[in-house]
């Protein structure tokens, strides 16, 4: 609801609620009901018209210790425009409280009437500083979301090329020897490319997208290296529509495979695995092989954008740990609830 809309909507409920008080006072006065309903529906209508032309005004002012005063004035004048006319229209229809005198009722209506404009007027400031409030909150939180948009784009541009490089270098480095074995690389890379360029405005994927694209990745490295590289994948069905960050699988695999078969001649196993646990996806890429114990402190472009990638699309909601156990070194990542900022 618009905030035009919800002013006339309250401001009319308002003015309602206090018309109905106002006649059962008056009624219990003059003991006449449709007097009282044609004298409240006289006022009541006007002190309404009053309140429509001081919204213009107040619209204009920002509240402060000025603001105040000139609530107080405002409503005054209000006040007494409104007790003037009511009185002019006692006198024309003769209905007076017995009780008090004309100048008394004169008073009472204008003391009345300022307390209820003023209450209205602090009240309609209060409730226009809330909707500004929320109006501020709206647009820095689109503002955060689109900070953390563009620094997912800036973490992407960072890391899609890294990618390439490392993956050019290793055909260019088999082109010599093994002619069929680069071309054969080089479609794989084109399919990844392809992959890469369908999803590169999408911050969120499918897993089972995730591991297409880097099954053609895995494709040019076991071109690369033959019978020294054994691949396996164990990837349950409800985690493979699980949605997750585009090119989350790139560094694990990468770093897998630089320090698991690039560092060394021995072949290496490398296992993909992805289960969901009381809701919440757990993935593991573990490869034989040891642990550097210095990778926490060198991590690199792709598991350091990894990390930034998660902070913001799982923000205190993921968890990730690399170990060594029996020979195999496990990179456990565990992701809770669905990713913000898609």
């Amino acid at each position: 609801m618009g905030q035009g809309l919800q002013f006339w909507h309250l401001n009319l409920l308002l003015w309602l609620a206090f018309g109905a008080t106002v006649f059962v006072v008056r009624f219990i006065f003059h003991g006449d009901a449709m007097r009282a309903l044609v004298f409240t529906f006289f006022s009541e209508l006007i002190a309404f018209g009053i309140s429509l032309l001081l919204r213009p005004i107040y619209r204009k002012l920002e509240f402060e210790i000025r603001t105040a005063f000139l609530i107080a004035i405002f409503s005054l004048i209000s006040s007494v425009v409104l007790a003037c006319l009511t009185h002019l229209f006692a006198e024309l229809t003769g209905w007076h409280n017995p009780r008090f005198t004309h100048f008394e009722n004169f008073l009472l209506r204008v003391l009345l009437m300022w307390i209820v404009f003023l209450g209205w007027s602090f009240g309609y400031f209060w409730l226009k500083t809330g909707a500004a409030l929320k109006n501020e909150m709206l647009i820095a939180e689109e503002a955060v979301q689109e900070a953390h948009r563009m620094e997912l784009q800036m973490l992407r541009a960072q890391l899609d090329p890294h990618f390439l490089f490392n993956s050019l270098n290793g055909i260019v480095a088999e082109i010599p020897q093994h002619p069929d074995t680069a071309a054969e690389m080089l479609r794989e890379l084109s399919d990844y490319l392809r992959y890469s360029l369908d999803h590169r405005k999408r911050a969120i994927s499918p897993l089972s997208d995730e591991l297409d694209a880097m099954k053609s990745y895995l494709a040019i490295e076991k071109t690369r290296f033959g019978d020294r590289l054994e691949l396996n994948y164990d990837i349950s069905e409800a985690a493979r529509w699980c949605q997750v960050p585009s090119f989350l699988l790139q560094p694990l695999v990468e770093n897998a495979i630089k320090h698991g078969l690039h560092a060394s001649n021995q072949p290496m196993k490398l296992e993909i695995t992805a289960n969901v646990k009381n809701g919440d996806l757990e993935i593991v890429v573990a490869n034989t092989g040891h642990l550097d114990p210095g990778i926490n402190k060198r991590e690199g472009v792709g598991l350091d954008t990894l990390h930034r990638r998660l902070d913001l699309h799982f923000p205190w909601r993921h968890s990730f740990q690399m170990t060594e156990d029996q020979g195999w070194v496990r990179a456990v990542l565990q992701l809770k609830g669905d990713p913000c900022f898609a």
